[in-house]
């Protein structure tokens, strides 16, 4: 361990010695560009300023330029010659091998897949360099011709966002005789806005469609000119077109001209839709027949043919039914040609799962008379693999030990014809925990389960025709499933059985739903387990004195509650756009009694319960692959009518991966009491005395949850990105517990009762997932003893990598939020 230490010391130093020197290796008339920084900016963004840079600086860290030093440091094991060489004997060898194949075409094919794989990658490490190289960044040589290049991309953007008259010019400033400084100054002015609006439209209709939608436009008078905005003003009305049967409009018929010579910064905008050149008038399409095909070609073997609903299904074996492949079409004879109708029509029958693609493709026919134009529609749908396995194996790592976790899933796809899917899972895992008996000891908490879900493509309930929000593509789903956790303090068990109605609104049919609601009207838990531990079974009875019994709550029981949950999202998988996310979950459980029914089995406790989760979250780009995101999460829950017991699941937790990384999963709270336990300590003079130390062994379940995450991502780079984060929040109970002190939560002191971490994070983008990495210290902890809250101080780099009680590593799959 020392001795990695020591090499990892004089890494380090080595890399920060050549930092400090950047123009080590740069020619006597060469200068090194570190910094272009732009000022006067009132209304433009900084970072659109940035993107337009046509030479992008040297970073500098405190002085230095580290990210320059390992380019130099990998440039020393870097042979262009030698990898050169290397390219040249694969290609070399791929040709001698395939002579030796002779007329075997598939074996060639493979030969080629492998050496030009392994090719492409040589070319790539001659290109951009070894390893270090590309962790690194080669040196910006200052270019004056560069540097005028930019200038204009600036006089360019800013014309193009309505500064018509800036101004800007730049400062060079030269340093430690090499290092070039540049200050780019920037004087906006005020900006033109739109003062009058025309229109030059010869076809009358299109004139008379174009107006009657102006009050959509997204040029408004007053507004800042902006050509951004009259291209997506274009998109608009070319979209508008396209849906009110126009098949042959094209962009390019569609032009602004702009006039700024008026006085006052007035700009006038003129919008002139041409006519095709070999017409007076744009066609209008109706569609004619509609043509559904459900499996591949089998070229001289007729296809049979079903009508439905004004739709001809045509394929070798029906294995689809028509009436549910109706609801997922929006296209039908009669109609004017629209994109947006074929766009939905390919996102509807795209999320039913079980076509591997779609398309629909338009022919145009002979028309009847000259005003009359029709097309065809082909929708063509080559179905999905009928059976589909997913294996996922992965490692936890809690508690300073790794435990492995696996799954397999089977997917069977339009079991009953109907688009139907079944899916069937296995699951099971191994995680360390701190031991209750002993917290310098971590044992294995064994959890599996299996899980059977059958999913429709409509909403199945009753007098509805299944015809119920078919517009949004709904979703009936049947879930039974059984899970088991063997922990060393005890066992549970779990069987459930549910039905969910599933369905979402999109604002653009070639983007993932913004909005996604799920009505959970029946779900049924059957909750089992055994005490193995008795100090684990009498700290709960410890702290259940009074109307909040958690060794009750502990107990075998029926859990049934009717949920809710909505979900709003306008991000996507990788978290880049400017976006806003919020998720509310509610829960009311046990009002069967209410309602007259007995569910009750064996002696087994119902529980009444209401429980609300909100969580909100914003994602803000700040350029150059940075990120500014952060998180509300909150929730109460609580027994309601005549229960005064929470189901233990139902309970909130704070602590782990995703929540106040500081503090182990589930082991932060409750409020600011401490739960500690007695200690043995032998004084200089041989004589025991007895102290208190916190004791993390026991989860802290909780009624109330509020947390807040602040979280800044950049890019160190290529696949690899950092993030510093800030954590806080708490758990709290509603009512006060005598043995529990300031357990329960309370308007006057909530707020000092947040606890607070801070770390950083390591995560690597390996384009299918995200590894995560968050090492995070404790900062305040409410609970302190002896009043001893702030921590920072007792933070130690060596405590991420031992069980301790200051410090985590915190291991995950995707973001923490």
């Amino acid at each position: 361990m020392k001795s990695r230490l020591y090499i990892s010391v004089l890494v380090l130093t080595m890399l920060c010695v050549q930092s400090c020197v950047p123009t080590r290796y740069i020619g006597e008339d060469e200068r090194l560009l570190v910094s272009i920084q732009p000022e006067g900016l009132e209304t433009v963004e900084p970072t659109a300023i940035q993107a337009l840079y046509q030479q992008e600086p040297n970073r500098m860290v405190l002085g230095s330029t580290p990210y320059l030093a390992l380019y130099n440091f990998g440039k020393r094991f870097y042979d262009p010659q030698q990898i050169q060489a290397r390219i040249e004997k694969q290609e070399a060898r791929m040709q001698q091998q395939i002579e030796e194949a002779g007329t075997d075409s598939a074996k060639i094919q493979r030969l080629r897949l492998k050496f030009e794989s392994r090719i492409d990658r040589l070319q790539e490490r001659k290109t951009e360099g070894n390893f270090l190289m590309q962790l690194g960044e080669p040196p910006t040589i200052y270019d004056s011709t560069l540097m005028e290049k930019t200038m204009d991309q600036i006089d360019i953007y800013l014309n193009a966002k309505g500064y018509f008259n800036h101004q800007t010019d730049y400062e060079k400033e030269v340093k430690r005789d090499k290092l070039v400084y540049i200050t780019i100054n920037i004087e906006e002015n005020a900006p033109y806005r739109y003062t009058e609006f025309n229109y030059g439209i010869p076809d009358g209709d299109i004139r008379q469609l174009v107006q009657a939608t102006a009050h959509r436009s997204l040029l408004q008078l007053g507004d800042k000119y902006d050509e951004d905005v009259l291209t997506a003003e274009r998109d608009r009305l070319y979209s508008l077109l396209r849906n009110r049967g126009y098949y042959d409009f094209a962009r390019a018929y569609i032009e602004f001209e702009v006039d700024t010579s008026s006085t006052g910064r007035a700009a006038t905008i003129k919008t002139n839709i041409q006519n095709p050149e070999q017409d007076s008038t744009h066609r209008l399409y109706t569609i004619n027949e509609v043509y559904f095909k459900t499996d591949e070609d089998r070229f001289g073997i007729p296809r049979d043919t079903i009508v439905y609903n004004g739709i001809n299904y045509v394929a070798y074996r029906h294995r689809f039914s028509p009436g549910i492949l109706d609801k997922k079409i929006d296209i039908y004879p009669g109609q004017r040609f629209s994109q947006l109708r074929t766009s939905t029509t390919q996102r509807k029958l795209a999320e039913l799962d079980v076509f591997q693609f779609n398309n629909v493709l338009y022919s145009r026919i002979d028309a009847t008379t000259d005003s009359s134009y029709l097309l065809n529609a082909y929708i063509n749908a080559l179905p999905a693999k009928k059976f589909q396995e997913t294996l996922e194996i992965g490692l936890n790592y809690t508690e300073r030990i790794p435990g492995p976790f696996s799954s397999i899933r089977l997917r069977i796809r339009n079991i009953f014809g109907g688009a139907e899917n079944l899916d069937i899972g296995l699951r099971g895992g191994i995680e360390g925990q701190a031991s209750f008996t002993d917290p310098n000891r971590a044992v294995l908490i064994k959890e599996f389960g299996a899980d059977v879900s059958l999913s429709f493509p409509v909403i199945l309930f009753p007098f509805t025709n299944r015809s119920l929000l078919s517009e949004y593509s709904p979703r009936t789903r049947f879930y039974t499933g059984y899970t088991s956790s063997d922990r060393e303090q005890y066992t549970r068990t779990n069987y459930q059985l549910g039905l969910d109605y599933i369905w979402q609104i999109t604002r653009n049919p070639l983007r993932p739903p913004v909005m996604q609601f799920i009505f959970s009207p029946v779900n049924l838990n059957i909750v089992q387990g055994e005490i193995l531990d008795n100090n684990f079974r009498q700290n709960l009875i410890n702290n259940s004195e009074g109307s909040r019994s958690l060794i009750e709550s502990f107990s075998d029981g029926i859990i049934s509650f009717v949920g809710f949950n909505f979900i709003y999202n306008t991000n996507d998988f990788t978290q880049t756009r400017n976006a806003h996310y919020f998720r509310t979950l509610v829960e009311v459980g046990g009002l069967s009694r209410q309602l007259g029914l007995d569910i009750g089995y064996n002696n087994l406790q119902t529980f009444q319960y209401a429980k609300i989760n909100p969580d909100f979250r914003r994602y803000i780009p700040l350029g150059g692959k940075r990120y500014f995101v952060y998180r509300v999460n909150g929730g109460v829950a609580s027994p309601i009518l005549d229960s005064e017991v929470l189901p233990y699941e139902k309970h909130f937790f704070a602590g782990g991966a995703s929540s106040v990384r500081a503090w182990q999963s589930r082991r932060l709270g409750l409020g600011s009491y401490a739960s500690v336990r007695p200690v043995e300590e032998n004084g200089n003079d041989g004589a025991y005395t007895v102290g208190v130390e916190r004791d993390y062994s026991l989860e802290q379940p909780g009624e109330v949850l509020l947390e807040a995450n602040v979280e800044y991502r950049f890019n160190i780079f290529s696949f690899l990105n950092g993030a510093l984060f800030v954590d806080a929040g708490n758990v709290w109970l509603l009512q006060e517990d005598v043995n529990r002190p300031k357990a329960n939560f309370d308007f006057n002191r909530f707020y000092k009762e947040l606890a607070v971490g801070t770390g950083f994070g390591i995560r690597f983008d390996l384009a299918v997932l995200i590894l995560r990495f968050d090492l995070a210290t404790k900062v305040y902890d409410p609970a302190g003893l002896y009043g001893n809250k702030f921590i920072l101080n007792d933070f130690r780099f060596s405590d991420f990598f031992t069980r301790n009680s200051q410090s985590t590593l915190q291991i995950g799959i995707g973001y923490p939020f």
